[in-house]
């Protein structure tokens, strides 16, 4: 899971996703003044109450939609309304939203001990599937968490990362399973990535796998963002695809084996190949 921007913080000192590995981290991206964000606040209380001691970190993210909601004096007096007493911290510039690439309030992420967002929700509702995954979570004990971590994000070490469609959904985006789970294809020119320019490394947006590094990136001219060489070949896996009656060669993210898009002979030096991804399917992060 991206890290969380620097804000400010109430009922709690600072916290990073680091420093809560080994612990379940529940993650809710809302502001004090939303109605539906208010809702579910009986549950989450719930939650921190009574998993806190069990492992469960839960932490609000106060996400601005209005001016009014970035000051200081109006979220402390929300907070203490609300009578919230777990930690919230204050994302005024939107950068935890947009790494999280939410576009909702609310929206839950939930994050296992080995700092993997392992379930998202938007909205209100689906509290006993968050129950289930809390426990679930909790209950792993560290063992398959610490597996995954332990296995690192730079270089595919061979644990893989399975899970069930019915397991990948609520952790991705409509779009974002569409093209990953079912081996679908974003429009041309439509992607967030087609004209990054920003320096840094791009990973996998199902289990994070570190895939393609800014420094091989390419304009390719398609609409796609485009780059002549993988971060690792080992991180990458190829197939052969004949759909469209043609035969083509996809790339599956060799951890989680989900589609990211497909490779061709038509790159640039020094590999003459062009790695055509969705953007959809890839989570950037810029270098510090």
């Amino acid at each position: 899971a991206p890290p969380l921007a620097e804000g400010k913080w109430i009922n709690s000192e600072p916290l990073t996703l680091q420093g809560l590995r080994g612990r379940v981290t529940y993650l809710e991206f809302w502001t004090y003044s939303c109605y539906n964000c208010v809702n579910t606040l009986p549950t989450v209380k719930s939650f921190d109450k009574r998993f806190r001691d069990k492992g469960l970190t839960v932490i609000g993210i106060q996400s601005p939609e209005f001016e009014r909601e970035k000051l200081m004096e109006n979220i402390n007096a929300g907070v203490k309304k609300l009578e919230i007493n777990y930690p919230v911290v204050t994302d005024n510039e939107m950068k935890s939203w947009n790494a999280y690439g939410v576009n909702a309030w609310p929206t839950i992420v939930i994050v296992d001990k080995a700092g993997l967002i392992r379930y998202r929700h938007v909205g209100e509702g689906h509290y006993d599937m968050q129950e289930k995954v809390i426990r679930t979570l909790l209950a792993e004990l560290g063992t398959k968490a610490a597996a995954v971590a332990n296995s690192g994000d730079d270089e595919f070490n061979g644990e893989k990362v399975v899970k069930t469609e019915a397991e990948w959904k609520p952790l991705l985006t409509p779009e974002a399973y569409h093209v990953l789970r079912e081996e679908g294809t974003e429009r041309a020119f439509t992607g967030e990535y087609d004209n990054n320019k920003a320096t840094g490394d791009y990973h996998c947006a199902a289990c994070h796998l570190k895939l393609f590094s800014s420094k091989t990136k390419f304009d390719s001219g398609t609409g796609w963002p485009s780059f002549y060489q993988p971060i690792n070949a080992k991180n990458i896996a190829e197939k052969v695809d004949k759909a469209f009656g043609a035969v083509r060669t996809e790339i599956e993210c060799a951890r989680c084996g989900s589609h990211l898009g497909h490779v061709f002979d038509d790159g640039p030096k020094p590999t003459g190949l062009r790695y055509c991804m969705n953007s959809v399917a890839l989570k950037f992060e810029a270098s510090n």
